[in-house]
């Protein structure tokens, strides 16, 4: 399937979107005018507006009567997480790290909440998704398969809907872009795998909230070591 072609408006937020983030414009700088803009890109006015706007969405500039300034890469929303792992050919490792640390966190979190509240058919539920895991130890696809399911009940189960959502915008952002970092077969420690998820299996069989969460970030700890160790790798590639 071909994909989608962007527009104009989308090809100038990108540019300028990634200009900022590569700090081509410091936090406080104006951006260049309206008029300069539309003659940079041939645009029309109309269309230069309409980026501005969808930077401002981003959190990453403001616009003012005196002129469009940036946001300092703190402030910005969210929906900055995917770009700024796009700036470069291989991610910053500093900074998929922080990703999967949070990711990690809120669902370790989603799951001691989950675990608290889940009714018997949907601990059973979680059960048999695990269990399917242990089967699976050496499938890799059916691994991340197996995960994403267990990890969506978890977050509906759980019934936050700010965890949620923030959980879905975090996955929406990173998912895809670290599939092509996922470890191969020779990082991967299946006796380290089927051990967690004998102790996932436990710990639900027995309703322990604290032992599950724990687990979790411990695979989350894990499945961070090895992806730093990939982009590390693939970094000193590059570099030579």
């Amino acid at each position: 399937m071909n994909a989608p072609v962007r527009s104009k408006v989308e090809d100038i937020t990108s540019i300028l979107r990634d200009e900022i983030l590569r700090g081509q414009y410091r936090p406080g700088e104006r951006l260049p005018s309206e008029r300069d803009l539309a003659a940079r890109f041939e645009s029309n006015r109309g269309g230069i507006r309409e980026a501005l706007k969808k930077l401002e969405q981003l959190g990453i500039a403001t616009i003012t009567p005196g002129g469009v300034r940036v946001v300092p890469i703190e402030e910005a929303s969210l929906s900055i997480l995917g770009p700024l792992v796009d700036l470069q050919e291989t991610p910053d490792p500093a900074l998929v790290s922080h990703l999967l640390e949070v990711l990690g966190a809120l669902l370790s979190m989603a799951a001691r909440t989950a675990i608290e509240r889940a009714s018997t058919e949907e601990l059973d539920e979680m059960q048999r998704i695990v269990k399917e895991l242990i089967r699976n130890v050496h499938d890799s696809d059916q691994q991340h398969q197996g995960w994403r399911e267990l990890g969506t009940l978890f977050s509906q189960v759980s019934n936050n809907l700010v965890l949620r959502l923030i959980l879905n915008g975090l996955k929406a952002q990173i998912t895809n872009r670290l599939e092509a970092r996922r470890p191969t077969e020779d990082d991967l420690d299946y006796p380290k795998r089927e051990t967690t998820l004998n102790q996932l299996s436990q710990g639900l069989a027995v309703r322990d909230a604290n032992c599950v969460a724990a687990t979790i970030q411990e695979h989350f700890d894990h499945i961070n070591s090895m992806v730093q160790a990939r982009l590390n790798a693939d970094r000193s590639i590059v570099n030579e």
